[in-house]
């Protein structure tokens, strides 16, 4: 299965892109039809002050931040494909277009080839005088950042399985005009169970430092209320 916003990923290489160059500015409309984005554990105290977050249903359970209420639909890019100003834009968003692949011991870097993210001229060059530029090395360089913040992830959510801190949810929403809408199939932490949790097992928690992330994650819940406002705001502009 490929990676959400990847068609094509292929590694980077003089050969193949030592004449191509990343288009500059790169805008965020590969994302504007996209309601759901993965996050990473430390980012969900951040991505909590704007999006509601759950948490993805089937064995793959991992934090996402919700962008939108409706399938396709992302109330944070423009039409000009910008996101909005001021809000956090998630890691898994700002990788784009590069992404890691590996194979046993070796990490290649690569690089999106569909769509319009690589032109011949009047973008960012990927080789300078036939050797890598530093927009490569800065770039393999937050893809392993990602990659670590990724993986930190896993033993977090493994965790709230294994203390059944994970329910599932439907988020009642009241939309502009009065509508009411209906959204299900994902996983939220129940305070209720955290609460009941011996004494012993919620210091666990407190000493690997995940306390802020649930009590985060709940929290959120609030910013469903502001996706439905942001359908009134996206419609007027």
């Amino acid at each position: 299965m490929k990676p959400l916003f990847y068609d094509n990923p292929v590694t980077i290489s003089l050969e193949r892109h030592g004449a191509l160059q990343l288009r500059a500015p790169l805008d965020f409309g590969f994302a504007r039809n996209t309601n759901a984005v993965p996050l990473t554990l430390a980012e969900i105290p951040l991505a909590a002050q704007w999006y509601p977050i759950a948490f993805s249903a089937g064995e793959a359970t991992r934090p996402l931040a919700i962008l939108g209420l409706r399938e396709g639909e992302n109330l944070f890019v423009d039409h000009a494909g910008a996101w909005r100003e001021g809000a956090y834009v998630p890691i898994y968003v700002r990788r784009y277009p590069f992404i890691l692949r590996q194979e046993d011991d070796l990490v290649t870097l690569c690089i999106e080839e569909t769509g319009d993210v690589l032109i011949e001229s009047g973008g960012a060059p990927l080789f300078v005088e036939d050797q890598p530029a530093d927009l490569l090395a800065s770039a393999m360089q937050f893809c392993r950042s990602a990659q670590a913040a990724e993986r930190a992830t896993i033993p977090f959510v493994e965790e709230l399985k294994a203390l059944e801190l994970l329910d599932g949810r439907t988020a009642m929403i009241a939309v502009p005009g009065g509508a009411q809408m209906s959204l299900s199939g994902f996983l939220t932490i129940d305070e209720a169970r955290l609460r009941a949790l011996s004494d012993e097992r919620f210091l666990e928690l407190r000493r690997r430092g995940w306390l802020s992330a649930i009590f985060s994650q709940i929290q959120s819940t609030l910013n469903w209320a502001r996706l439905a406002d942001r359908i009134g705001a996206v419609a007027a502009a």
